[in-house]
């Protein structure tokens, strides 16, 4: 009969234990830092493309940015979009007069606690690369009720042009 010994699976219990606190604070954490059960839902901004005979077309979604929050650049096949988000706190300070204060002069000691945060807030950047290189001076870039539309033209020497036969 084997010997039963007090006490010797209380540190195996506690390590289970732990690793458990450790695996459910990974999967819970926000999918835009990287986190998600899935792959894409680290991806940020979700993004739509399109192609065409004379380009392509992407669509980003973007809620809560203004016109000033994004930045796209182009070089050759490669699109650029960053950008940040501000959390309404860090806005909320941006908005205070010089000094720091109140409008009358104080300081305001509110404190914010946050009882459930599931929107990302932060810079960000992603690279998009197009399978053929883009007309640069050509691209068009419009945000519209949170969703950026870039129409990106392709290079005259990559477009498909019809070719007439010949007969004999």
């Amino acid at each position: 009969m084997p010997a039963y010994r007090p006490g010797f699976a209380l540190p195996l219990d506690e390590l289970r234990e732990e690793i458990d606190r450790l695996w459910s604070s990974l999967v819970t954490a926000p999918p835009l830092h990287g986190w998600g059960t899935r792959s894409e839902e680290s991806v940020f901004p979700a993004v739509n493309l399109r192609e065409t005979d004379d380009g392509f077309s992407i669509e980003a979604e973007l809620p809560g940015l203004g016109v000033a929050d994004v930045d796209i650049s182009v070089s050759g096949d490669c699109l650029v979009l960053k950008g940040a988000r501000r959390s309404a706190d860090e806005a909320a300070e941006g908005a205070t007069p010089s000094g720091g204060g109140n409008a009358d002069g104080s300081q305001s000691a509110a404190k914010v606690v946050w009882l459930l945060r599931e929107r990302g807030t932060g810079a960000f950047e992603r690279r998009i690369t197009l399978p053929v290189p883009v007309d640069s001076q050509r691209v068009d870039a419009s945000l519209i009720d949170g969703v950026l539309t870039v129409v990106l033209p392709k290079l005259a020497a990559c477009q498909p042009r019809k070719v007439p036969v010949r007969g004999a």
